[in-house]
């Protein structure tokens, strides 16, 4: 997965959202609490019942991020040598009328979570492109078939 930073991106957006006092005072809550949760994941900190390395290796079997609905749906994170094998094999296979495709290519993923508590296995996260994803691979398809 992407590597672990601090601080996060949207640290403002955060305490912004976040209620309880004044906006620097919020701020300086989501910039503690998320130093804490860096440095728990970082060096695989076992903090009660959570252990980190099962944590990521659920949100790992907890991914969505193969969709079926009459098709195969993925983000990949390869090379860009593997990217364009993987563009050639999928030319030829749909000139050769065995797919269809849309491929949709960028730099980056936005993973969507759906976490009861960290101390369960049954979160669930989804995945998709950051920059239009899985719609902007269906509109490649459609303009393919047209």
């Amino acid at each position: 997965g992407p590597p672990l930073r601090w601080p996060p991106a949207g640290v403002e957006y955060e305490a912004r959202a976040a209620r309880g006092g004044p906006l620097l005072k919020r701020r300086t809550v989501v910039l503690a609490v998320t130093l804490w949760a860096y440095v728990v994941m970082r060096f695989g900190i076992k903090v009660g019942n959570f252990v980190p390395k099962n944590y990521v290796q659920q949100v790992v079997e907890n991914s969505d991020f193969r969709k079926y609905d009459d098709g195969l749906r993925m983000i990949l994170d390869c090379t860009a040598e593997l990217e364009r094998a993987l563009a050639e094999l999928l030319a030829k296979a749909a000139s050769e009328k065995i797919v269809r495709y849309g491929l949709h290519r960028q730099d980056a993923a936005m993973m969507t979570c759906f976490t009861p508590s960290v101390m369960r296995s049954d979160h669930v996260h989804f995945i998709d492109g950051a920059r239009g994803g899985y719609a902007s691979a269906a509109t490649a398809l459609k303009a393919m078939a047209a």
